[in-house]
């Protein structure tokens, strides 16, 4: 740990998720870098008060690693689980590139984000210790990280991720304007904001909580059928039409463990109410 009151950290990815919280985290004065995919993004970032610089994960690490790990003690992993860090390499590749070069710069903790979707779905509500889907994209990088013995890390699973720039009822009501009907109207949906994903971290970060796997979901769960029909009417654009007909498991992400050991409390605490 360093000397500072507040813990150096390196944010992996400045992307969707990663700019938001650098910004929140600098507001608590936390002294960090964060690493993009383009220099001229970083530039940009630094512009903007982020520091920030180019660094990669793909067939071999690539970029200022050095300014972005030297003498932090947490890094945060932002990378995407649907493709790593826009690379040709696996997630998993990356990952095990990122503990070696964690273990060179001697950064003693991880927070990896991962997601739910490493779980087998069922019609039951998942925990932290609910059975996993091996074929899924970050189990591999789940496996790396909780093998390894020399850093404490923390994986937090995000449901999926929604804010007022992102929301994937846009892409349904498309659909709907072609005649698309929608079946699995009465599963729940499983999601988390921004807002609640940014504060989530920096929990983890102030409790110094270690060692954890936590799922992170919004509270209530409305039905598919509510919640895009709502958001749609909320955004002003076609509404999704839904059957009875159910292809999804009717399972919701469990989120006890994480309000109880972090005493965290939602601002989104509804799935209805992350559209606005």
């Amino acid at each position: 740990m360093s000397t500072n009151k507040q813990p150096k950290i390196a944010i992996i990815g400045a992307g969707w998720l990663g700019k938001p919280l650098a910004r929140q985290l600098l507001s608590q004065d936390y002294p960090l870098t964060v690493s993009c995919s383009h220099t001229e993004k970083a530039a940009s970032l630094v512009v903007q008060g982020i520091p920030a610089v180019s660094a990669t994960l793909s067939d071999e690490p690539q970029g200022d690693w050095a300014s972005l790990l030297s003498n932090k003690d947490i890094a945060i992993c932002l990378l995407p689980a649907s493709r790593g860090n826009h690379a040709s390499a696996p997630l998993a590749v990356q990952i095990e590139q990122l503990l070696a070069l964690l273990k060179e710069y001697q950064v003693g903790k991880l927070i990896f984000i991962s997601s739910t979707s490493i779980y087998h779905k069922t019609d039951q509500a998942l925990t932290e210790t609910s059975p996993l889907n091996s074929s899924s994209t970050v189990y591999a990088a789940e496996q790396l990280i909780q093998q390894q013995q020399n850093i404490d890390c923390t994986i937090i699973r995000f449901a999926g991720l929604i804010s007022e720039d992102r929301n994937p009822t846009r892409s349904l009501s498309k659909k709907s304007t072609d005649g698309h009907i929608f079946d699995a109207g009465e599963s729940p949906v499983n999601l988390i904001h921004k807002h609640d994903a940014v504060g989530v971290i920096e929990q983890v970060i102030k409790q110094q909580c270690w060692g954890e796997v936590f799922n992170a979901c919004c509270d209530h769960h409305a039905s598919r059928q509510d919640f895009y029909q709502q958001a749609a009417k909320q955004l002003g654009i076609t509404m999704p039409s839904f059957t009875a007909e159910n292809s999804k498991p009717h399972c919701i992400i469990a989120n006890e463990k994480l309000k109880q050991r972090l005493n965290y409390q939602f601002s989104h605490p509804s799935a209805t109410d992350l559209v606005t």
